[in-house]
């Protein structure tokens, strides 16, 4: 007899917007219902966040890779500033960069992403990292549970991939584990688009290529989970799109015209610290280059939700157009495709994917999670249980 139990698998594809799933909609056919979530300001250090927990970053407190130190806090990277007695092009290896991540990541037992790319050595005293835990095994990001953590104290069986193994092995693991568990909430993890695009942009056929073997993974994956009979609900989610580089800034001439002590430099936004006064001269400054773009002052980031609380990630930033990147950035060179635009610029917005019309009531990352946690029957941040339907709530051509 077939089992009456209901599995949700989720597949999170870093960098699925809606452009990259229309291109390649006809490879997952099994996945007829789908649309655009909105998305949040930042990278994908906050949109993970935002679809595990259905929090804005506002509340559960990412955004970026880097942040800013907090008053008393232990300075986490301070060491590092010693890179500044070798010279530039020894420190910026990024053999030396990935090495030392390492290092740090195990001195300080951090399960986290750590990469330290090619920030400058002299921030490394007053910058801080965010992610320190491995976010699909926390049950906390900030005060906001992650619908993992809620699967797992309900008593479900839960798989999540390994986000530290190469793309191939992480799915040969994840489906040999699917096949061994057949767990009730399963979390799969898809990283090889995000880079394509990053290297060639929306304009090469190798984007074709990722998706002709991400699709056949996602379809087996169901397979398995679906063998016994069980019901299942399967979500393909990214956190973003990819904008094409048109465009380049330098942003040294830029440091040097604002003269602030605390600014970090991300491919697309400029975050920067320092008082009222400070801030205006600052800006003056921007304006004045034409550079494109805008000023996002303390009002325009707590209206579009940033975490504001100490300014982690900056008293005020200045956001890039879609299509221009900051080159080199403490993060990066040139790239022919980027991401972490303001939130109405297309690149901004996810695609969503499912074999369930149910999951078409998303508008947002922000509510997946509670979807999820509704297909499961687990209970919600602050009380109440979805009850676990049976078969969708409405027929599928009414999505």
């Amino acid at each position: 007899m077939p089992r009456s139990r209901h599995r949700v698998l989720v597949v999170f594809v870093d960098a699925l917007g809606p452009s990259q799933l229309e291109r390649c909609g006809e490879l997952f056919t099994s996945l007829p219902h789908r649309r655009s979530l909105r998305g949040i300001l930042g990278y994908s250090s906050g949109a993970l966040p935002t679809i595990l927990t259905g929090a804005p970053p506002s509340v559960h407190g990412r955004m970026c890779l880097f942040s800013k130190r907090g008053a008393g806090e232990p300075g986490l990277l301070a060491p590092l500033s010693w890179l500044g007695l070798l010279p530039r092009a020894v420190h910026e290896r990024a053999s030396l960069r990935r090495a030392l991540s390492r290092v740090l990541a195990g001195a300080r037992g951090l399960t986290g992403y750590v990469a330290l790319h090619r920030v400058p050595p002299e921030a490394f005293r007053w910058l801080d990292l965010p992610e320190r835990e491995d976010l699909f095994q926390a049950t906390r990001i900030g005060p906001a549970r992650t619908f993992l953590a809620d699967a797992r104290s309900a008593g479900l069986t839960v798989f999540a991939s390994s986000w530290r193994q190469p793309e191939a092995e992480r799915w040969a693991s994840a489906l040999d584990a699917l096949a061994r568990t057949r767990p009730d909430l399963s979390f799969l993890y898809a990283t090889e688009l995000d880079a394509a695009l990053h290297a060639h942009g929306n304009r090469e056929p190798v984007i074709g290529g990722v998706m002709t073997r991400l699709a056949p993974r996602v379809e087996r994956a169901r397979e398995i989970l679906g063998a016994d009979g069980s019901g299942l609900t399967t979500i393909v989610v990214g956190d973003h799109g990819m904008a094409d580089v048109d465009a380049t800034v330098d942003p040294r001439p830029l440091l040097a015209a604002i003269d602030l002590e605390h600014v970090f430099v991300d491919s697309t936004m400029m975050r920067v610290w320092g008082g009222g006064p400070a801030l205006r001269r600052a800006r003056g400054a921007l304006e004045r280059a034409g550079i494109g773009g805008a000023f996002l002052d303390a009002e325009a980031l707590r209206a579009r939700r940033a975490p504001m609380d100490g300014g982690p990630f900056g008293e005020a930033l200045w956001l890039l157009p879609e299509g221009v990147i900051f080159a080199p950035s403490f993060v990066g060179g040139r790239a022919r495709g980027m991401h972490g635009y303001d939130l109405d610029a297309p690149s901004c917005f996810a695609a969503l994917a499912s074999d369930d019309p149910l999951v078409l009531r998303a508008e947002s990352l922000a509510d997946i999670a509670g979807i999820v946690r509704e297909r499961l029957a687990i209970p919600a941040p602050g009380g109440g249980t979805a009850r676990r339907p049976e078969r969708p709530p409405f027929a599928p051509d009414a999505a």
